[in-house]
């Protein structure tokens, strides 16, 4: 499956889960990425990444965390209405461009 239509998955079933029709803003897109972020952190930080995940299907905390913050990116874009795909590959070469740490940057 191409990641276009990943996508365009992840829209469909964002919207047909009401997703779509509370809280429909920018501001919620935002929150609800960061949301997934800070779950990601606190599995982390409670030292579970590498353990299985609490709905019972074959990924850890990690996997999940992970997958949660791809799917509401890609929610996010079908809800702007654009291609994430061609954004990615085109920031992808733009950083392959890039200096070593981006020319100092930390991290």
């Amino acid at each position: 499956m191409a990641l276009k239509d990943i996508a365009q998955r992840c829209w469909q079933i964002a919207e047909a889960k009401g997703f779509h029709e509370v809280n429909n803003t920018p501001p919620a897109w935002v929150a609800n990425l960061h949301g997934e972020v800070s779950e990601l952190w606190e599995a982390y930080r409670n030292g579970k990444l590498n353990e299985p995940c609490d709905k019972g299907i074959p990924l850890t905390n990690a996997e999940e965390e992970l997958a949660d913050i791809v799917i509401r990116a890609f929610d996010t874009a079908g809800q702007l209405g654009f291609d994430i795909e061609r954004a990615i590959l085109v920031k992808l070469e733009y950083n392959a461009s890039r200096p070593y740490l981006h020319g100092g940057k930390k991290a």
